[in-house]
Parts: C-alpha cells; sequence; structure tokens
C-alpha cells in the first residue's frame, strides 16, 4: 500500500547519523595533513585538517605545518598567510582565523 496508510516498512528510512567531523585535534602534525597550531599550548594543540577545499575555523594560530598539499589561512580582517607543501611557518596569532584552503 502507498500513502498515509502504508505500513511502517514502506517508510522512508531513517536518516544516518552524523559524519565524523573531517579535522581532528591532535598532540602532532600527523603526516598528509595541513595542520594549525593553536596559539595556546595546550595538550593535542595541533588542529589537522583533512579535505581539501574551505574548512572553516574560527580561533587564534601562530604555526602552519603542510605534511603534503599546500593551504591558505584566511583571516577576518581579510588579510592571510600561504604555507608551501612540506613546510612550515610560523602565522599570525593575533588575528582571528576564519578559513583555510588546501589545495588538492
Amino acid at each position: 500500500m502507498i500513502g498515509p496508510a502504508a505500513a511502517p516498512a514502506q517508510a522512508a528510512p531513517a536518516a544516518e547519523g552524523p559524519v565524523a567531523a573531517p579535522m581532528y585535534w591532535s598532540y602532532a602534525c600527523d603526516y598528509g595533513r595541513a595542520c594549525l597550531r593553536h596559539r595556546i599550548p595546550v595538550e593535542n594543540s595541533y588542529l589537522n585538517l583533512e579535505h581539501c577545499g574551505d574548512n572553516p575555523v574560527h580561533d587564534y594560530y601562530d604555526w602552519g605545518r603542510a605534511q603534503g598539499n599546500p593551504f591558505v589561512v584566511f583571516y577576518k580582517d581579510g588579510r592571510w598567510d600561504f604555507v608551501n607543501a612540506w613546510s612550515q611557518r610560523t602565522l599570525d596569532g593575533t588575528n582571528l582565523a576564519v578559513v583555510v584552503h588546501v589545495y588538492c
């Protein structure tokens, strides 16, 4: 039967659970990742970005490391920092980072 009187077996399947976040915090920058180090040193202070394209962030970072693909950190005031592939560099830890674009 189709319509409002349909049996539950004919109803739409339940929605899947939430997808795991594409980024994670760690004590180090993992191989193959683009990483940002939080400006306040704490346990697991490296944010590991996993996917290509835009990764929204909203925090302050003082170090960037590209363990593979290059990336750009965009700040709220319109400035940006580029981190080349297989390199690392200081970032503007006083400027709010809002997006990280990973090139693939």
